[in-house]
């Protein structure tokens, strides 16, 4: 993708198609509280397309339990990570053939490199921005094609049921294999990782009685890491999501303080030092719907608009949709 190509992307239809999508969601989970389903399969009900993409993502996670890290020093990730890729891409098809009905079959071909790409690069065994955008791409891409039904409802679901069930997924990889962060701006990134949870987040905390501010006190973290040297997360993967801060009027479980959670989780030192961009935040904003709006600006500028982010998406015939305003015959 070259420049050239990069302008007409930013003012294509699938541009705005994806971020209106992330606004969908998190429309559909204001004031909601995140949803933690079982982490079962068999417990699973499979009898819709949400339910089937659950049941996908848990079965995903079985393989991080049974692809043990390999043993030994290594500089940049855990090799083991490609043996998880490796069976990723052996089963895409066979994955994609349960989660579709049969008419759908044949866009299997190009759902499966939005997926492939949605859990990290299995040669660099990193994880960023960009492979959480393919997840979502994923999504859109399924409920463009009437995979999904185009209710409020299945919304909802998305964002309180499946996109915490996928942090549950890529929070094991990115521990399991010592994932390295893709494209990292460092501490001047709003996360190593991620940022559709703190859109969603922020959206869910609408109408909290709680400021930006009183969310992100580190006293509501006690596990925060301030001297401790850095020997993995203090909670567990279900505890995070679920975390609530130790204040009466605090609302229910949320995906902005759940990433706020694993950071100070996983970070070592003051939260002003090694997240600054999410101090500041805190510290500048004065409520919850202009840090939403805030969010999203910056989800648009940072991911949508960047070439490294956006290069590897594939577009095929069932991207009709997703038609280029700049002229006829292009479309990404």
């Amino acid at each position: 993708m070259n420049e050239e190509d990069m302008a007409v992307w930013q003012t294509s239809d699938v541009h705005d198609t994806l971020l209106l999508f992330v606004m969908r969601l998190a429309s559909a989970c204001v004031g909601q509280p995140t949803r933690l389903v079982p982490w079962n399969r068999a417990a699973v009900d499979t009898s819709d397309g949400i339910g089937r993409i659950l049941a996908l993502l848990i079965e995903l996670d079985t393989w991080t339990e049974d692809i043990a890290p390999l043993a030994g020093p290594q500089r940049f990730g855990n090799l083991a990570f490609r043996t998880w890729g490796a069976r990723l891409a052996q089963k895409v098809e066979a994955l994609h053939a349960e989660l579709l009905p049969p008419a759908y079959h044949a866009f299997l071909c190009e759902l499966a490199p939005y997926l492939l790409d949605a859990f990290g690069s299995f040669v660099r065994i990193d994880y960023g921005t960009g492979h959480e955008l393919h997840f979502m791409a994923w999504l859109s891409f399924l409920c463009q094609l009437g995979v999904l039904p185009a209710t409020g409802e299945t919304e909802t679901r998305l964002a309180l049921e499946v996109i915490p069930a996928y942090l549950r997924v890529v929070w094991h990889l990115q521990d399991r294999y010592a994932l390295e962060p893709a494209g990292s701006h460092g501490v001047w990134g709003l996360d190593d990782y991620h940022f559709v949870p703190y859109i969603l987040g922020a959206a869910q905390l609408q109408d909290s009685p709680l400021s930006p501010a009183e969310i992100a006190d580190v006293a509501l973290y006690p596990f925060s890491k301030h001297r401790e040297p850095r020997v993995g997360p203090k909670l567990s993967l279900v505890d995070t999501l679920a975390y609530q801060p130790p204040r009466e009027v605090h609302p229910q479980p949320n995906l902005y303080v759940s990433s706020l959670a694993r950071i100070h989780s996983l970070k070592r030192g003051p939260f002003e030092e090694h997240s600054p961009i999410l101090y500041d935040i805190s510290r500048n904003v004065a409520g919850w719907p202009k840090l939403y709006k805030g969010m999203l600006k910056m989800y648009d500028a940072e991911c949508l608009m960047k070439r490294p982010v956006v290069q590897h998406f594939v577009f095929g015939a069932g991207d009709a949709v997703y038609l280029c305003r700049t002229g006829p015959g292009q479309r990404f």
